[in-house]
């Protein structure tokens, strides 16, 4: 008996020096498991996007690029009681070391099923946040995508012919083309239906190599992990 107590004893102190150097020194980055590595787990996951006009001043603001945003989330803090965890649209609210080296804030926006996760910065809390959400229904900006997964194979097309055959008019003979299309672009507020079941629909609108004139939507929704492109429809521009 007294060899088992001393086993445990050199057992609990193993999982102690193992919990200080994971925690301590490898700032949790080990940890998948910790509840603030899974929220960013489900963030890099996503096409990150920051609303057109703030996405400027924020980074000028706080000197930062889209690699550098991205590599500071990483090491950002998840306030779990200042974010919305529950039902499904969570919003989280995030601090983080900026390019000037001093403390920077913005709430990070996600709907299950949807494959976008909006960064919002300038909104100081989630209580805000409702408020400035419906100031901007009402206007036609949309939002810069700042970040995609490494994925070449992120996007498809729908199978059906009249997607394929509109693909084609458009220039866009391949889905690894479609898709450097579409993420070339911007997400559509206006025409996305977020709140969509069984499953969100996403818009990005954006302009064939091939047909600069004209201004593409493309309807999408997230399915098998990948992003299906199910519909399109075409706008002539003037300018």
């Amino acid at each position: 008996m007294e060899s088992f107590w001393r086993r445990l004893r050199y057992y609990g102190l193993g999982f102690g020096l193992g919990l200080i150097l994971t925690f301590g020194i490898f700032n949790t980055r080990g940890c998948s498991w910790t509840p603030g590595n899974r929220v960013k787990d489900a963030i890099n996951k996503r096409i990150w996007i920051i609303d057109n006009r703030d996405v400027r001043s924020f980074y000028k603001d706080h000197k930062l690029n889209d690699k550098k945003f991205y590599r500071l989330i990483q090491d950002a803090d998840v306030s779990f009681t200042k974010s919305i965890r529950s039902g499904r649209h969570k919003v989280y609210d995030l601090t983080f070391t900026d390019g000037n080296n001093k403390e920077a804030h913005c709430l990070a926006r996600m709907t299950d099923e949807s494959f976008v996760v909006e960064f919002i910065p300038f909104v100081r809390s989630v209580k805000l946040l409702k408020k400035a959400l419906k100031n901007r229904k009402s206007t036609a900006y949309g939002a810069g995508i700042v970040h995609t997964p490494k994925n070449k194979n992120l996007v498809y097309s729908d199978t059906s012919p009249g997607i394929k055959e509109h693909l084609r008019a458009l220039g866009i003979t391949n889905d690894i083309q479609l898709q450097k299309e579409l993420l070339s672009g911007s997400f559509d507020y206006q025409n996305s239906r977020l709140n969509e079941q069984p499953r969100p629909i996403h818009v990005f609108k954006f302009r064939p190599t091939l047909r600069p004139k004209l201004q593409v939507a493309a309807a999408c929704i997230w399915y098998k992990d990948k992003i299906k492109v199910y519909n399109l429809s075409e706008e002539l521009l003037n300018f």
